[in-house]
């Protein structure tokens, strides 16, 4: 009839996803991957100089500062 809306899905949802969906997966991968790739380059540099996992510890930290930074800063958190 008219003025009313059309029928729903008949599953419940409309279509639509939720603004925040994938927020929580997006800050995660932030974290992890600021940890393993600053990590990483810690650990090469650890090989280059001769030391035994001091820059891949510091590399792991800054990337995981580096991560909550990217979220703080994009994701609003």
């Amino acid at each position: 009839m008219t003025g009313q809306e059309p029928p729903k899905n008949p599953h419940g949802d409309d279509g639509q996803q939720p603004p925040d969906t994938g927020m929580g997966m997006t800050a995660v991968s932030y974290l992890l991957t600021g940890m393993l790739v600053w990590g990483g380059i810690g650990w090469l540099v650890d090989h280059w100089v001769g030391t035994r996992g001091i820059f891949a510890g510091i590399g792991a930290v800054v990337g995981m500062a580096g991560g909550v930074y990217l979220i703080v800063r994009r994701l609003g958190a």
